[in-house]
């Protein structure tokens, strides 16, 4: 089955507001936005009471990451609060999930052991402030909320996505943010504060105690949804979509060498699986000798279902990228799949997998070390004995022409050459999304595939949209790849099925 595809352009001289529409398109296009009315969200607290515990707790400070309501007055549902406790004694509380549904007024009671010791204590309940003037989640159609004014210099959007029906975390909420004309950041998780102080400008604090403290901000349980806490240096910022110290596990993604060139989006969309999809950061209109000079960022969101985990328990938060490698075109070139498994912690330092165990794919990185696959070509120049590592992946390849034993110019017409009935050069189809994943969660449609290819002829540059023909029924569209350039140009291609 045929893939679909569709691109997204923005000419020269594009704004960073402009990036973040451009991925609204492409999702708009997919239709992986899930629409809701998400109005009566909690901002902040008009009260509350932490009653005494009747234990004799000597503990100086005791913290509850996210608290949750076991009653209430109205229908709201959904909110969870930061509370702490300090000799038994109430001391502050903050606003961590918003929910929604809530009215103001609105009296909240919460189960001894949520914001007590021992469940033998009194409990505590508060009053909340809610904002009704916004309803999240109809206003835009690709994204749940977003601020692209002119005046806000972190432009950001936020896609609420929907992977499984019926879970309680088969929503996942993703998050991109343009810091300047060339790169973007990204980031996941279970629940989203949506809450903007100032549509307007720059400003993301949103109050005192008893507050929301920085929004819009992806919220939940410490370590589990989130990395930080409310009180933890920046833990309200790095999870901000809107602060200048919002954390990407893969930190900022190149998208472009400069906006005096023409941005395009391009979204390649399986036909077997429409939940798979591969987005491409290309400059047509820049010059370049091979693919990777304009081609750049190229990653795909996960969006699949899979047997290993079930999201009544995880939420689906990881992406994996598509790194071409060509850095010595002389000894190897290749692909590598690297799959950053959470999705707002931070790949390569303290802060990682353990630091939101709740995302699905974390536990396949205990190590916080990524997790790299590397496909090398069979037939690039130098191969295979001039890069050839013990992890890296080897693809089966067999061409009678290159394949001997440097005894084929020898008079014997049988020695050295194996005969060309044997040749194999299929395209490389069931790709692991990575296959140092074990199990595998998820295998890419057969519509995707690798191709190690040689075109006789030097200096010969492929391109992104290019087309490899096998016959009329099967034609494959060039995605992302690497190549050199020497005396023949070959490598290992990327692909997706046209035809």
């Amino acid at each position: 089955m045929p893939i679909s595809t569709n691109t997204f352009s923005l000419n020269s001289g594009y704004t960073k507001q402009q990036m973040i529409t451009q991925l609204e398109d492409a999702f708009t296009w997919l239709g992986w936005h899930d629409k809701c009315d998400h109005t009566g969200i909690v901002t902040g607290l008009v009260d509350y009471g932490i009653f005494q515990d009747d234990t004799n707790d000597t503990t100086y400070t005791r913290y509850f990451y996210s608290a949750e309501q076991y009653t209430s007055s109205g229908i709201g549902t959904g909110a969870s609060f930061f509370m702490s406790r300090y000799n038994g004694t109430p001391n502050y509380a903050y606003v961590v999930k918003p929910g929604y549904g809530y009215t103001n007024g609105e009296y909240l009671e919460f189960l001894p052991g949520e914001a007590t010791e021992t469940a033998s204590g009194l409990g505590w309940g508060c009053t909340v402030f809610v904002d009704n003037s916004v309803s999240y989640g109809t206003t835009h159609n690709g994204f749940y909320t977003k601020n692209i004014h002119v005046g806000n210099n972190w432009p950001y959007g936020v896609l609420r996505h929907k992977i499984e029906d019926n879970k309680k975390y088969g929503v996942t909420y993703r998050a991109f943010q343009a810091p300047n004309t060339t790169q973007i950041k990204m980031g996941s998780g279970s629940f989203f504060h949506p809450l903007d102080p100032d549509p307007t400008g720059s400003n993301t604090y949103g109050g005192g105690n008893s507050s929301t403290l920085n929004v819009p901000r992806f919220a939940g349980q410490y370590k589990c949804d989130v990395g930080w806490h409310m009180q933890s240096s920046r833990g309200t910022e790095y999870n901000n979509p809107k602060s200048s110290y919002f954390e990407d596990p893969g930190d900022a993604h190149t998208v472009a060498s400069s906006s005096t060139y023409q941005l395009d989006l391009n979204v390649f969309r399986s036909g077997i699986d429409t939940s798979f999809a591969v987005f491409s950061y290309r400059q047509p209109t820049l010059s370049s000798t091979k693919l990777t000079n304009n081609t750049f960022f190229t990653f795909i969101p996960h969006a699949f279902s899979s047997p290993v985990w079930d999201l009544d328990h995880v939420f689906l938060g990881g992406y994996t990228q598509i790194n071409p490698q060509d850095s010595d075109p002389n000894n190897y070139v290749g692909i590598q799949l690297e799959t950053l498994p959470y999705g707002s912690a931070d790949n390569g330092s303290s802060y990682g997998p353990e630091y939101q165990i709740r995302c699905a794919e974390a536990p396949y990185d205990r190590d916080n070390d990524g997790i790299f696959t590397n496909y090398r070509s069979n037939l690039a120049y130098g191969s295979p004995h001039n890069y050839t590592y013990g992890y890296h992946l080897r693809t089966y390849n067999r061409d009678a022409t290159y394949d001997n034993n440097g005894m084929a110019s020898y008079a014997s017409q049988s020695t050295g050459t194996v005969d060309v009935g044997a040749n194999y050069n299929a395209i490389i189809k069931g790709i692991p999304i990575n296959a140092m994943m074990v199990p595998s969660p998820y295998n890419m449609p057969d519509d995707f595939g690798l191709v190690d290819f040689v075109y006789d002829a030097p200096s010969v540059n492929i391109q992104q949209g290019d087309t490899i023909t096998i016959n009329e029924t099967e034609v494959w569209v060039v995605i992302s790849g690497a190549y050199n350039q020497n005396t023949k140009t070959r490598g290992l291609l990327f692909v997706a099925r046209k035809v």
